[in-house]
This record gives C-alpha cells, sequence and structure tokens, in this order.
C-alpha cells in the first residue's frame, strides 16, 4: 500500500511539474547543461542561457506577435496535461474502461519497482531508481503500448 501511495505522489507531482515547464529555469542536469554551454567552457553565460528562454517563450506564443498572454499560457498548459494525462490513461488504465483501478495502479508499481530493482534483491537503490527512471521509464516504458484489454482488472 505505501509504494502504491509513493507512485501516485510521484504521478501527481509530474503533473506539477508540467506546470513549470514552461517557465525559464536553469539546467538541472549535467546533459542539459553541457547542451547550453554553446563554447564549451564548461561555463554557462548569460548569452547561452537567453536563447534557451526565448526558445521557451517562443513555444507558448500562440499567434507569433512576440508577447505571451495568460490565454497563450493557459492554452500551452492545457495541451501539455492533455498529452499527460492521455499517456497516463494509455500506461495504467489497461482495460482502457477510462479508470484506474486499485488493481491497475498495484499492477503499475510492481513492474515499474521489478523493472528498476536491475539486481534483483528485492530493494531499489537510488542509482537503481536514476537509472530506471532515465532509462528504461522515459525511453521504453512509457512508450510501450498499453497491455490489451483484458491483462487489467
Amino acid at each position: 500500500m505505501r509504494k502504491t501511495i509513493v507512485l501516485a505522489a510521484g504521478l501527481a507531482l509530474l503533473a506539477v511539474g508540467t506546470a513549470f515547464a514552461n517557465e525559464p529555469y536553469l539546467p538541472r542536469t549535467q546533459k542539459g547543461f553541457d547542451k547550453a554551454d554553446a563554447n564549451h567552457d564548461g561555463k554557462l553565460a548569460l548569452a547561452e542561457f537567453t536563447p534557451l528562454a526565448e526558445r521557451r517563450l517562443q513555444k507558448m506564443d500562440g499567434n507569433g506577435d512576440k508577447a505571451v498572454t495568460a490565454a497563450e499560457i493557459e492554452a500551452r498548459l492545457q495541451e501539455v496535461l492533455k498529452r499527460r494525462l492521455e499517456r497516463t490513461m494509455a500506461l495504467m488504465d489497461t482495460n482502457k474502461d477510462g479508470s484506474i483501478t486499485q488493481r491497475e495502479l498495484d499492477k503499475i508499481a510492481t513492474d515499474m519497482f521489478n523493472s528498476a530493482d536491475t539486481d534483483k534483491d528485492g530493494d531499489l537503490s537510488m542509482a537503481e531508481a536514476h537509472d530506471f527512471k532515465r532509462g528504461v521509464w522515459r525511453k521504453g516504458y512509457v512508450a510501450q503500448p498499453a497491455p490489451s484489454a483484458g491483462t487489467g482488472n
């Protein structure tokens, strides 16, 4: 039950993270930093950061007038939220009945945990969780087609 609560909380945080994904932010990972560091000097200058912020603004500028209104921000957030909702339902609503039951949540939590537990010791280390999130989860687990009807409930 505890892992179910943790998974549900994690999914909720992902949704909250979506809302902030449209604001300019400094790179959070080494890979993001290296990508922003255009001259590869190991430092991020304002001239390297500004284009990142400008690209984020352009993504929200629905009418291309180089000004972003609250309505444009809301429209962008709604698009992102809709895609996240569709991915979540495709992944977790295994019987495609429009709701995620405790049984479906338990199955996805168990499958996720077991996939991340690469040394199969029954526990997750931070490294295993990190590797799963960066590798399996982002590149394959979510992208997998949802199981066919009848495998969930």
